[in-house]
């Protein structure tokens, strides 16, 4: 037994043992079944929509020492390519109400954070009859470790001042857009963009649909597009050392060059997913600009908008997803991230964390905000046959797709949206190292890596979604 097994051995007693003194301070307890909310109006009522936008960058960098997030650890962020945004869309229908999207350059923020943003927003909400805010984050790889495990364990890679710039930030931009609504139309159009993606781990899946929602204002003011599409914005790679939003940016300037409009970016099922568009040896820079570019491009060019009725219907529920992963728990028992974890007979550890998935109905568009990065098979289906998975079994073992709990293959997923929790692999393509779960990769009979599996919560993650998804569903039809 080398260094690494007897790691892997003590950080699971580790966890496990904390799993047990909360299991023997009592039960978690029961999650309330949230009911939908709907929003509507009379007949021929439009939609009310604002937005704003703000750049969210550290006061104190150059002074404090920022470590670069998402690929490797304590990794020093030495300079500014460029700036940093959070932009947040309040859609509302009349005197009923609305929610808040925002998205923001950010790896991702856990729940823990997230509640705390809501919470201060709360008298906003009261008074603007605000239903719901979520935060969906670009997850790119070339900005500031907001979740605590880039830096140099174990200490967490957090700033404590530049999380507080960044609540304060969201805040103000959510409280900003409600003030800035005007009414309008929406309309929601798609693209595909099979150039923009590859799958880097069989079996190869790509939903490559680009996703567009478009705000158009009756008084002619600027019109606010939401757009969706599923690629990690890792096209920098790992050895950048230069703070910036990754192709977003890119996506971004791309469409501003050709049209006055407002934009919002989030992504969608990118497990194993990445960008698509360059050629090996290419520079990065370029390659992550080709990529934005050819977004940008695609989102300007779709045609085919249908108009959505004006009507909203929203659900957050919270949920416990079960913790197998030792090395996070432990990771999170250091503080080194913000997870709020209770006692679970069904985990591995004998614990789990208090998540969400919230439901989005706008008009006959059903969106699923989902934490975390699931794999698209997860969400679309295509998972590995027996013969092609890491473990021979067949998709008999997997949960139902989201497609196929919602019953719509046009669902839209909004990744790493109101939590951070990692990977989302289907279980019959789930394998762990056999010594050092969860802290080395995995190799398969075919001697594929198992990279992914070792930032997931585990096993059983995939099917934790589904149910929650399929619970959800039961109340909103």
């Amino acid at each position: 037994m080398d260094i690494a097994d007897l790691a892997a051995s003590a950080v699971k007693k580790i966890a496990t043992s904390k799993g047990k003194r909360l299991q023997k301070k009592g039960t978690a307890p029961e999650l309330p079944k949230v009911q939908p909310t709907t929003i509507k109006s009379a007949s021929g009522a439009k939609y009310n929509v604002g937005f704003s936008s703000r750049e969210m960058m550290p006061d104190d960098f150059g002074k404090k020492k920022y470590y670069i997030a998402g690929h490797k650890m304590a990794q020093d962020m030495t300079g500014i390519h460029d700036n940093l945004t959070a932009s947040a869309m309040w859609l509302g229908i009349g005197e009923e109400g609305g929610i808040i999207i925002v998205t923001a350059d950010i790896i991702g923020l856990t729940n823990t954070e997230v509640n705390v943003i809501r919470e201060s927003l709360a008298d906003f909400c009261k008074a603007s009859k605000c239903k719901a805010i979520n935060i969906c984050c670009t997850h790119q790889h070339a900005g500031f470790d907001t979740v605590g495990y880039w830096g140099k364990l174990p200490k967490t890679g957090k700033v404590d001042t530049y999380m507080q710039k960044i609540f304060k930030t969201i805040k103000e931009i959510c409280i900003k857009a409600y003030e800035n609504r005007t009414l309008g139309d929406l309309y929601v159009g798609t693209a595909h963009v099979p150039e923009a993606q590859h799958d880097k781990r069989p079996p190869i899946v790509l939903h490559d649909t680009l996703t567009r929602i478009r705000f158009v204002p009756e008084n002619g003011a600027k019109e606010t597009w939401l757009l969706n599409f599923a690629a990690h914005p890792n096209t920098l790679g790992g050895g950048n050392t230069l703070c910036s939003a990754d192709y977003p940016h890119f996506l971004r300037e791309g469409i501003y060059a050709e049209k006055d409009v407002n934009v919002l970016f989030g992504i969608g099922a990118i497990g194993a997913v990445d960008p698509g568009v360059f050629v090996e040896g290419e520079d990065v820079w370029l390659r992550t600009e080709k990529q934005g570019k050819a977004l940008a491009a695609a989102a300007l060019k779709i045609d085919n908008d249908e108009k959505m009725d004006a009507e909203i219907t929203v659900l957050q529920q919270p949920f416990y997803y079960h913790a197998d992963n030792g090395v996070l728990a432990f990771l999170a028992m250091l503080k080194v991230m913000s997870s709020k974890m209770v006692p679970s007979e069904e985990a591995g550890l004998g614990m789990a964390l208090v998540s969400e998935m919230t439901y989005i109905k706008i008009g006959s568009q059903q969106i699923v905000l989902v934490p975390g990065e699931a794999f698209p098979e997860i969400a679309y289906g295509g998972a590995a046959s027996a013969e092609e998975s890491a473990t021979g079994r067949g998709t008999e073992i997997n949960p139902p797709t989201f497609v196929e709990v919602t019953g719509d293959e046009n669902l839209l997923v909004f990744g790493v949206s109101n939590d951070f929790t990692g990977y989302v692999v289907p279980p019959n393509d789930f394998i762990l190292h056999k010594t050092q779960p969860y802290l080395s990769n995995g190799r398969d009979k075919f001697d594929r890596s198992h990279y992914h599996e070792t930032n997931s919560l585990g096993y059983s993650a995939a099917k934790t979604l589904s149910t929650a998804l399929a619970d959800i569903m039961q109340r909103v039809k």
